[in-house]
């Protein structure tokens, strides 16, 4: 796992250096900016009725269907091209009055990469095509919200704790990206973007089992995470510093 980790983080090293090699190789430009991005990312999880069913089946009740997650950036582009470093914090919902009941909620959280070409770059648009890669592991984490004594909880305190499984993947995702520039506080950022993704992921590692600590789980069916996600949020290219610092001397 530890080689095939570090095979992974090498290939996302070489993918982000080969989009800014790229970039560099853009002779029309000699300005590249870089900014920082922060997304809401949606999805809906159609595929994993079978493990909500089996979920339901041992009195736990399931993750719901939406999918929700906060992806931080960092945008470097051309006017030709983009690329962008990711990290992804991933995050289900369980909502239930009944605090009695042992419920699931699916986390993850992963790094990635991607980046392409720009279709069109004008004043007020980018139309871009991402291609790109995500490194994620998930949680399936099982717990009860119930209250206990505390005579309960130090006579039996495996009943209380919860269960944590774990399995990882590798996803790759393509799809569109849309930028809309503003004009918005000029004195302090270079640029501003309202930027929007459609974008479709599709694991590579296929049907990957549950694994705790200790034992791995035979029986419970594979995250499936094939599907088109929504991103939308912020792009912001902040003014460079130097110009700031420099009347200090």
């Amino acid at each position: 796992m530890k080689n095939k980790l570090l095979l992974i983080a090498s290939f996302l090293i070489v993918f982000s250096g080969a989009a800014n090699a790229q970039t560099d190789a853009d002779t029309t430009v000699r300005l590249f900016k870089s900014g920082m991005a922060i997304y809401a990312e949606l999805g809906l999880l159609p595929n994993n009725k079978a493990i909500r069913d089996q979920l339901t089946q041992l009195g736990v009740k399931p993750f719901e269907g939406l999918m929700g997650s906060i992806v931080l950036a960092r945008r470097t582009e051309s006017e030709k091209w983009f690329s962008e470093g990711r990290i992804i914090i991933m995050n289900s919902t369980n909502y239930t009055t009944d605090k009695n009941v042992k419920k699931a909620y699916l986390s993850g959280i992963g790094i990635g990469t991607d980046g392409g070409p720009k279709l069109v770059n004008t004043s007020r648009w980018n139309v871009m095509i991402p291609l790109g890669v995500d490194v994620m592991l998930y949680r399936l984490n099982i717990k009860s919200n119930g209250n206990a004594s505390i005579g309960q909880v130090i006579n039996n305190p495996s009943s209380f704790q919860a269960v944590k499984l774990f399995t990882p993947n590798i996803n790759i995702h393509g799809g569109l990206g849309v930028d809309y520039k503003m004009n918005l506080f000029p004195k302090v950022n270079d640029k501003v973007y309202l930027s929007g993704k459609v974008t479709y992921h599709q694991p590579l590692l296929g049907k990957r089992k549950w694994r705790g600590e200790n034992v791995t789980i035979s029986d419970l069916s594979s995250l499936k995470v094939n599907q088109v996600y929504v991103q939308v949020g912020f792009v912001v290219f902040p003014k460079p510093g130097d110009k700031k610092w420099g009347k200090m001397h």
